[in-house]
Parts: structure tokens; C-alpha cells; sequence
């Protein structure tokens, strides 16, 4: 780290028949998981989060909001009423109900991979004598579906256009019925409809508004209220209740070097287990594992990864430092141009070799430091390099997601972390929020990343606290936004202003040093252990409750760090004074702290 809306609709469906539609069956252990990216819009209007690739589905739905309505329910697992015996992963809208079909991932852009259920179909069955419902001959006017015999047509109410113009084939299905006119049961009154095989419209000439003309079922509301009166899915959720998986706690850790007289691995792992943290962030360096040659020697990362997920702990591979061959300058920073794709080949091979034991990878670390990308960040607070552009790192991570993904596609893919400054030096630093943006604004950044990540501040200023209402005691790291954790709400407005506000951010580092000797962290001498302890449990509690549902993961920094140091006779360098283990393996309050801290 850095020293440093549619108002209330026409009921247009037939509630008797959604009541005799078959309960839901017992959720079944072996649909597969969701895959990343995770995100989240939450609508206090219903209280529940639209998630992940559903909330995917409902962006690129025209009039999204008018044609499926709010969620009304979070994900879960139902059987199919269309295919007895098959089970999905739902969620349920005011119009609609979307299934989860693996089976359809990765496959045309994944257009396939969610489906409105088939709630038409099922409101037609067993009308198929009725004179509507019966095929007709293709009139030759281009009207005709050759699959179920039916007309779809603007006569004489303006279906089709509405059925082009808000998500066709996608959302609505093929036409099952003509065009006729019906009994509304709600209001009693007599419409033209149509049926389709996931909707039903109604047309209402007598509107004055032309948006309100034509009307859609309620079906995802009949059915929840049909099916799921006691189904907790469905009971309204505040923010920190609504998110689009688990929350993620972790630590930072040192698992290298098992051999080494003061490093026990399955120590460190089952320390990370025991104070309920199932996540660890792995640095490692690419130069110490790819060959000029090509060859990759995989070493003890293999050991890492195979001790990791025995032991049931997850891990965030976070990748830095190039080979020096593989720069233009023969230092350790990012690759050149040439050796993008040498990079993205071996993250693939990573992830192939890693798959179902890696979750998720993310590409360089605080990439708005100089010393990041040639230089040397172990002295006198960073030293040389230079800070490429954003557009640069941005092309490196695309090349390096396409790779991940072809290998595994359930592997989270994380952006690296630009540190917390307000510098904006290119031999230096360039600020933060400045990056955030140039990345923010590039187009393949947000089609290429699965959760962003943030290293907030944090210096000897309590989690609350921020510059200028709020700010810390001072008098030195005060008067800067930079100093705080809170900046954090810096980063997740840059990213509301560029249409990236359903991402997740994950911090992949935070924490406060106590009393060490290494300059430029003298603010640590003011923070006891306690201090530490209580502001590292507020600070999650934030994260978790707080910034909810936009924050989905936090790593501490760090676990055991102490210990590397205190075997080289210095225990009190600043990483060791960020840890929350003493060098001597007992636990800091900060680790007992974090023990005790509910999680959930």
C-alpha cells in the first residue's frame, strides 16, 4: 500500500388459471453456478436487487421497466413447469419470470443464457380448440410465424410494432393465438389481446398517453402469489440483504516459501478458517515463473493452490512484475506492446491449469504508481518507472480476460487496484480517481472486467471519517481525500458518472499500520493494536452493510506478514505492523476482533 417508472398497470391476466399451475419442486443441488460477472441494481421500490446476468437481460430489454417491471423477488432454484423434472435458477419480475440455461452460456454472446419463462404458454394451454388459437394459413404478407401458425400483426392493435420495437423473439416469444378480443377479469371490460409464449398484450385504444396503449400481464406477480406465499425469496430485502453473491471476506497473505524455518502454510490457512475468512490474495510475480524461452515453471504456486483448496480456502491470484525480457526497458512493469499477448497466454494456462482451484485473478496491482511499471516500490516509498496510460493498461487486461475466460469461465477476473493518491505526476503517480476515469470512459474496459478493485486509504483516520466535513485528528495525512478509507466513495461515484455504477468494486487491500520504523508510515505510531482492531471491524461492517449492495468483497492487508519479518530481525517494518498476526504466530486483538465479527 501507499504511504501515505412507470405508475401503477392494468391487471390483464387470468388469476384462476395461474392458481391451478403446479407447485414449485424441491430446489436440486446440481444446477450449475452462476457464472461471473456478479453485479446489482437495487430497486427500493420492491426491495430486491435485479443480479448478474438477469439484471444483463433487463438492460438490454427496450422499455425494460415497462415491458418486464421491477424484480420482486432474489434468485433461487425452481423446477420447470415446462420441462417437469429440470430446475433452474430464477428470478422473478412484475411480468416476467427469467430462468438461468447453462447449458446456452457462451454461445451467441450468450443471448441465449437467460429466457423469459414460458408464462404465455402456459396461460394458452388447453385452449388450443378455441377458434383464436387454432392455426391459420400464411396470409403472404410476411405476418406469418411458420412454427406456430400464427399471424403477428398491427391490425387492429398495433402488436407487432410493439413486439419489434421492446425486445421481440427475446422477451415476448412467438405469437400462439390471433388477435381477438377478450374479458379483462379485473376490471370486467373487453379488449383486443394477443398471446405469446411469454406474454399476453392488451391494447387500449382509450389511453391518452400512446406508452399506456398496449398493456402487459402481471404474470410474474400472479404466480409469486399463485406458488410462493411462504417462499423467503420474496420478502422485501433491504440493500445489505440484496446482494449478487456472498460477501467476500479476505486477507492478504504471505503462502510462499514452506520449507523456510518461520513459514507453515496450513497454519496460515487454518488461522484464515478459524477467524471465519475464506478468502486469501496471493501476489505473485510473473517474472519468477515464465522462461525467455516459453517454458513455465510453475513451482511452488502449485503447492499454494493445491494446500489452498484442500484446506477449502478461496484465492485471488493478483499478477505483477513482467520478466524483464518481456519490457521495453528490460525492468519489471508491464509488458510491451508485442508481449500482450505472451501475457494473456500465460494467464490462460494459468487458469486452465488452476480451474475449479483459482477463483479469480486479478491483472497488476496499483498500475497508477510509477514504480509499478519499472521502478522499484520497496524503496524510499517507490522509486523510477513511469505510469502508462490507461488506455495501455486497459488493451493488457482485455487481451489477459479473453485468455482467463477461454480457459475458465467461471474464473472472477479483477482490475488492478490504482493506489490511493492525489498525485499527478506520470514519474510519480497519477491520481486515482483520475485513472479510475480514463479507465471508466474506455469502452472495453467495462465489457472486460468482472469486479473493479479500489486500495482506499486509510493512514491513522478512522473508517468514518473524511476530508473536509469529517476529518481525521491530524495534524499530518489529513487534509486529503486520499488519506481516508472513504475514498472508496470517490472511486464508486466515478463510476455512477460512467455507467459502471451495477459493478462490483472489491477492495483488495485496506488496513492500518500501528508502530513501526520504516519512514514515510510514522502515522501508524499513533494507532495502539486496539485502535486497529476497532477501526478494521468498522470498516468491514461498512463495506458489508454500508456500501451495499456495490461492494462485494474486502481483503485486509494482512494476515502474516510479521512473521517473514520478524525471521529477518525486523518486526517492526511497516507490513509487519499492518498485520493482525504478532511475528511470533500469537493473534493481535485486531485478529480476535475479526474472529468474533459476524459474518454473513
Amino acid at each position: 500500500m501507499l504511504k501515505r417508472i412507470i405508475a401503477v398497470l392494468v391487471l390483464v391476466s387470468v388469476v384462476a388459471t395461474l392458481v391451478a399451475w403446479p407447485q414449485p419442486g424441491v430446489a436440486q443441488s446440481n444446477v450449475a453456478a452462476t457464472y461471473p460477472p456478479y453485479q446489482a441494481r437495487y430497486f427500493a421500490q420492491t426491495g430486491h436487487s435485479s443480479v448478474n446476468h438477469f439484471l444483463e437481460f433487463w438492460k438490454n430489454t427496450p422499455n425494460a421497466l415497462f415491458v418486464l417491471g421491477y424484480p420482486i423477488g432474489q434468485p433461487f432454484i425452481e423446477e420447470s413447469f415446462t420441462n417437469p423434472g429440470e430446475y433452474y435458477r430464477v428470478q422473478y419480475y412484475e411480468r416476467a419470470v427469467l430462468e438461468e440455461h447453462p447449458e446456452n452460456y457462451g454461445q451467441q454472446d450468450n443471448k441465449f443464457y437467460i429466457l423469459g419463462r414460458l408464462m404465455g404458454s402456459r396461460l394458452a394451454e388447453g385452449r388450443e380448440n378455441e377458434e383464436p388459437f387454432r392455426p391459420v394459413t400464411d396470409p403472404g404478407d410476411g405476418t406469418w410465424d411458420e412454427i406456430t401458425e400464427h399471424t403477428l400483426s398491427n391490425s387492429p392493435a398495433p402488436f407487432r410494432t410493439f413486439w419489434l420495437n421492446n425486445g421481440g423473439l427475446e422477451v415476448f416469444g412467438r405469437p400462439l393465438s390471433e388477435q381477438f378480443q377478450e374479458v379483462n377479469q379485473a376490471d370486467g371490460n373487453v379488449y383486443w389481446v394477443q398471446y405469446f409464449e411469454r406474454q399476453r398484450m392488451e391494447w387500449h385504444p382509450e389511453q391518452a398517453d400512446p406508452q399506456y396503449r398496449i398493456l402487459l400481464g402481471l404474470l410474474g406477480n400472479e404466480y409469486r402469489d399463485a406458488n410462493h406465499s411462504d417462499n423467503p425469496a420474496f420478502a422485501f430485502h433491504d440493500p445489505e440483504q440484496a446482494l449478487p453473491q456472498p460477501f467476500i471476506y479476505g486477507f492478504n497473505a504471505h503462502l510462499y516459501a514452506q520449507g523456510q524455518g518461520w513459514q507453515d502454510r496450513n497454519r496460515v490457512l487454518t488461522l484464515s478458517k478459524n477467524a471465519g475468512v475464506n478468502w486469501i490474495r496471493q501476489q505473485i510475480a510473473w517474472q519468477d515463473l515464465h522462461d525467455a524461452s516459453g517454458a513455465i515453471y510453475w513451482g511452488e504456486l502449485d503447492q499454494i493452490v493445491n494446500d489452498s483448496s484442500n484446506a477449502g480456502v478461496n484465492l485471488l491470484i493478483s499478477v505483477v512484475r513482467s520478466p524483464a525480457w518481456a519490457t521495453d526497458n528490460g525492468g519489471h512493469g508491464l509488458p510491451s506492446r508485442r508481449h500482450f499477448s505472451t501475457f494473456a497466454s500465460f494467464m490462460g494456462q494459468m487458469a486452465e491449469r488452476y480451474r475449479g482451484k483459482v477463483q479469480a485473478y486479478q491483472i497488476w496491482n496499483e498500475q497508477n504508481r510509477a514504480c509499478e511499471n519499472g521502478g522499484d516500490c520497496s524503496r524510499d516509498g517507490g522509486v523510477g518507472g513511469r505510469v502508462v496510460s490507461a488506455d495501455y493498461y486497459v488493451d493488457m487486461l482485455a487481451e489477459a480476460y479473453n485468455a482467463i475466460k477461454a480457459s475458465d469461465p467461471y474464473a472472477i477476473v479483477v482490475s488492478g487496484a490504482p493506489t490511493s493518491t492525489e498525485t499527478s505526476r506520470a514519474d510519480i503517480a497519477i491520481s486515482d480517481t483520475e485513472f479510475a476515469r480514463q479507465m471508466y470512459t474506455n469502452s472495453k474496459f467495462r465489457s472486460h472486467v468482472d469486479a473493479i478493485a479500489v486500495h482506499p486509504g486509510g493512514q491513522y483516520n478512522p473508517p468514518d471519517a473524511m476530508w473536509p466535513d469529517n476529518p481525521g485528528p491530524g495534524p499530518g495525512w489529513r487534509s486529503s481525500r486520499e488519506f481516508y478509507f472513504r475514498r472508496v466513495e470517490d472511486i464508486r461515484a466515478m463510476m455512477v458518472q460512467n455507467g459502471m455504477a451495477d459493478k462490483q468494486i472489491w477492495i483488495t487491500e485496506f488496513g492500518w499500520a500501528t508502530r513501526n520504523n520504516t519512514p514515510g508510515y510514522e502515522y501508524g505510531n499513533s494507532t495502539s493494536l486496539e485502535t486497529q482492531a476497532e477501526w478494521i471491524v468498522r470498516a468491514f461492517q461498512k463495506g458489508r452493510y454500508e456500501y451495499a449492495p456495490w461492494v462485494g468483497a474486502m481483503f485486509l492487508w494482512n494476515l502474516n506478514f510479521a512473521i517473514p519479518w520478524q525471521a529477518q530481525g525486523n518486526v517492526l517494518h511497516e507490513q509487519a505492523s499492518f498485520g493482525v498476526l504478532n511475528g511470533d504466530w500469537s493473534p493481535r486483538p485486531a485478529y480476535t476482533a475479526i474472529q468474533g465479527m459476524p459474518k454473513d
